[in-house]
């Protein structure tokens, strides 16, 4: 089974290279975005991993976190194309199970991705109804042009129709190469997707689910692998004992996606290397 993980990190860059290392084999190969806000420097540690030169800035609810997703998409397609599965995962993840968990699931040849048709919970239909633009969201200015355009255009009631059946879901993903070569081909000849989702809210959690869901690849698909908790006052979650105690009981469970199987958790931090030993003595079994 040869895995290539996609990986998209802006910080914590010694927790990436733990990452790395927990997933490193000689079937896997690793392809990192790094975002353009980073601080310059990072060399992964091991020879299988490989920096993109594209480093897109990426601002939180807009499309540029799709670009970035695309360009590892090409990366790794282009140097790597015959993985059997290509994964988008965070720099700041970690293997809550042992690889065997993992191969095991792979092994079903599903399309794993949480992706449900709209409305979909704490994903409103005003985020695809409206236009929405690129900028920093979380560092507003409400003299931006941007915002202010945005908020002008809601109070004219000016609201936009997909030319698409809309799907959303979570961001990350583990796709079959043939799935994956589907997309890129998708976004190269039908440049609807790409005119619809660079004018909505938050479109990495619903771009790929849209191309998938209006192709043959939906009924193949499953939820994603990734474990997160929203149910903290800002969310995600870092991972705590909590969850460590959560995931013993838990190998499977349900949520509105479907049956869930997390192989991964997000997120950590460079401080987690205690909570890391004790996954990997406690869950790798």
């Amino acid at each position: 089974m040869k895995i290539c993980y996609l990986i998209l990190a802006h910080n914590n860059f010694r927790h990436l290279d733990r990452l790395l290392s927990a997933l490193n084999d000689e079937d896997s190969t690793f392809y990192i975005h790094i975002d353009k806000k980073a601080k310059p420097g990072y060399t992964p540690l091991i020879n299988n991993a490989r920096i993109i030169p594209e480093r897109t800035d990426i601002k939180w609810g807009g499309y540029s976190m799709v670009e970035a997703t695309l360009a590892l998409m090409k990366n790794a397609m282009e140097s790597t194309p015959d993985a059997d599965y290509y994964a988008l995962i965070s720099g700041v993840d970690y293997p809550v199970r042992p690889k065997k968990f993992l191969y095991e699931l792979l092994a079903k040849g599903k399309e794993y991705i949480d992706i449900a048709p709209i409305p979909v919970p704490y994903k409103p239909i005003e985020r695809y109804e409206y236009y929405y633009f690129d900028y920093e969201r979380r560092n507003l200015k409400h003299y931006n042009p941007k915002f202010l355009t945005e908020v002008f255009l809601k109070k004219l009631k000016i609201r936009r129709k997909a030319p698409f059946k809309v799907y959303a879901g979570t961001q990350w993903f583990a796709l079959t190469n043939s799935c994956v070569q589907y997309i890129l081909k998708t976004v190269q000849e039908d440049n609807r997707y790409t005119r619809f989702f660079k004018h909505t809210l938050v479109p990495d959690e619903a771009f790929f689910q849209t191309i998938i869901g209006n192709s043959p690849f939906m009924k193949d698909t499953a939820a994603s692998l990734t474990y997160t908790d929203w149910n903290v006052p800002v969310p995600p979650a870092t991972i705590e004992e909590r969850h460590i105690e959560y995931l013993k009981t838990h190998i499977e469970f349900d949520d509105e996606y479907g049956k869930r199987f997390p192989y991964f958790a997000r997120k950590f931090n460079d401080d987690s290397e205690g909570l890391l030993e004790k996954i990997r003595a406690e869950l790798w079994k």
